[in-house]
Parts: structure tokens; C-alpha cells; sequence
């Protein structure tokens, strides 16, 4: 016994529509919004290093403060144990890091600055531009691609659906991934950098492939046409294909989550984007951009004449009348 996805489709559209609208909420939401690393606003990032214990992520912050006013807030966290730290700022200069360096020498003399990378606004508003044009020429590959893929559709069926529907599903990941961290970014630091943007273009592509895999079964699964059959005929490619989706997802979130718990912290945020990302991926597939599919497909097939007889469907073959064409 299966419990019916299409014909239950509606639970899917209901819960993604209330995760999407959540996730607008925490995007716009004065109290939330994204928060955006170095890389999109410009700043400076400083790595120290110590070899004893003396200093702490509560130390560094409020002597930061002290130094610099109370207006300017750092983003401090450890990278391994309680030895190594990363302040993310607004842009110093290498005088300021030198005042800062001394300041901290009063705690702990063996402090020392590992690494510094600074990040003009002019750059970070550049690197900005050009996540937000990768993104859209992804986006608008993938259409392309799905159309021509699936040019050999039958009749009455527009191959453009594949593609739509399939970006239709991406934009609902991206919006719920974009969503969480808006949320979670309050509370844990997560920031929105060039690595979060590599995640979601890494995101898309597993997406994307994994609907591939649905679509090409329903394709071949629907060598005959009639709006009615279409909900049965897309079920079951759904459950042809659902052992492989989700060993694929599964096996690669093992590996994932093992990196999440136990990687290092300078790379949470990339890991999580791409954990969250491949688990809403493989649910968007599923629930959303097939159920989806077939509403369009009943809406072109309703509206394609049909002059053959109709023939009756069963799992995986026509059993009655004439083959469509």
C-alpha cells in the first residue's frame, strides 16, 4: 500500500506555500533579512592564533568594542578549540589591526594575527552583481535544457512545461534555503557569502537532476494521452523512481552531515546550505514539481483534440482500444 502523492497533492502545495510564505516573512523582515558575509559588503577578516587559553570569543568581542566604539559590532567566532579565532569587521586598516593587535597583547602576549583579508564595499557590491547574473544564467540554462530534453513529448504536450516547471520548483528551494538562513542567521551567525552561493548552485544542479529522473519516466510512461490517465500514469513513475531519488539523497547526506557535526566551523554555513538544500531538493521533486506537471499537462491535454479511441491504463502499459499517439 502507497499513500497517493498526486492525487494528495494538495497537502504538498498547502505546507510548501506556508514554508515559502514564512520564508518571504524572514527575508523582508526588518528583525531578520539575510546577513551578508565580508564578500557582499566589504570588511576585513582577521584570523589570530594563541597558544594558551586566556583569550575567548567574549573577550575578543568586547575589547574589539572598546577599541573601536560601541557602534561597531564584530562577528567573532573559533575555528578549532578555543585557541584560533576569525573577527569579521567593517574595513581596518593595517594601522587599526596594529592598535587592535596591542590591545589584545595586554590579555595574551602570544597572540598573533594568522591571516588578514580585507574586501572593499566596491568589490563586495561587485561580487554581488555577479552571484545575483550566475544565478539567473543558471536559472535560465536549465529552461533551455529541460525544453530541448524533453522536445519529444507527445502531441498536445508543450515541452516548455518540463522547463517551467522545473525552475518553478528551484525558485521554491532557493526562497525556503534563503528563508532558513534569514532565521537561523540570528541566532547561530550564518552568513550569506560566495560559498553560500556555491551551495546553491550545487543545490540546483542535484535538484534538478534528481526531477530530471521523474520527468524522463513519466515521459516514457505516457506513450498514450488522455487527461484523465495522467495523475495514475504520473503516480507511478513517481514510485518507479523513488528508491533511486532517495538513496541518491540519503547517501549524499550521510556524508554531508558527518561534515556538519564534526567539520571544521569555518565551513558550517557551506555544509548546512547544502544539506538543507539537498533535503528540500529531493522533497520539491517529489511533492511539488510533479504534482505541478501534471496540472499543466491536464491543462494542455484538455485542450489538444483527440480523435482516437481512449484506452485504458494500468501500471506500466495500455491494456484497451487504441494506442494515442
Amino acid at each position: 500500500m502507497r499513500f497517493d502523492i498526486i492525487k494528495n497533492k494538495k497537502y504538498g502545495f498547502i505546507f510548501s506555500g506556508i514554508l515559502v510564505a514564512l520564508s518571504l516573512f524572514f527575508l523582508i523582515s526588518p528583525q531578520f533579512r539575510l546577513s551578508l558575509g565580508i564578500d557582499f559588503v566589504g570588511g576585513t577578516e582577521l584570523i589570530l592564533s594563541s597558544e594558551t587559553s586566556k583569550i575567548s570569543t567574549e573577550i575578543l568581542e568586547n575589547v574589539y568594542i572598546d577599541t573601536f566604539g560601541e557602534e561597531i559590532s564584530p562577528k567573532v567566532s573559533e575555528i578549532q578549540g578555543n585557541t584560533d579565532f576569525i573577527i569579521k569587521s567593517h574595513e581596518l586598516s593595517s594601522e587599526d589591526q596594529s592598535v587592535l593587535l596591542q590591545e589584545l597583547h595586554k590579555i595574551d602576549p602570544l597572540l598573533k594575527i594568522e591571516g588578514v583579508s580585507t574586501v572593499g564595499a566596491s568589490l563586495g557590491d561587485y561580487f554581488k552583481s555577479q552571484a545575483l547574473t550566475t544565478l539567473l544564467l543558471a536559472i535560465t540554462a536549465i529552461i533551455l535544457f529541460l525544453a530541448w530534453t524533453f522536445r519529444s513529448v507527445p502531441k498536445g504536450i508543450s515541452s516548455w512545461r518540463f522547463g517551467m516547471t522545473a525552475i518553478i520548483a528551484l525558485v521554491h528551494d532557493v526562497l525556503i534555503i534563503a528563508g532558513a538562513f534569514a532565521l537561523l542567521g540570528q541566532f547561530i551567525n550564518l552568513e550569506v557569502d560566495t560559498l553560500f552561493v556555491t551551495a546553491l548552485l550545487t543545490v540546483l544542479g542535484f535538484s534538478v537532476h534528481d526531477t530530471i529522473v521523474v520527468f524522463d519516466r513519466l515521459r516514457e510512461n505516457l506513450n498514450g494521452k488522455k487527461s484523465h490517465m495522467i495523475e495514475q500514469i504520473a503516480e507511478d513513475s513517481l514510485w518507479q523512481t523513488m528508491g533511486r531519488s532517495l538513496h541518491t539523497s540519503f547517501s549524499t547526506l550521510f556524508v554531508l552531515l558527518s561534515l556538519l557535526f564534526w567539520g571544521a566551523p569555518s565551513i558550517f554555513a557551506f555544509i548546512f546550505a547544502l544539506s538543507f538544500g539537498i533535503f528540500i531538493g529531493t522533497y520539491s521533486s517529489i511533492f511539488i514539481a510533479t504534482p505541478l506537471l501534471v496540472l499543466f499537462i491536464q491543462k494542455d491535454l484538455a485542450n489538444a483534440p483527440i480523435d482516437e479511441e481512449e484506452v485504458e491504463y494500468k501500471e506500466g502499459e495500455y491494456i484497451s482500444g487504441k494506442k494515442l499517439v
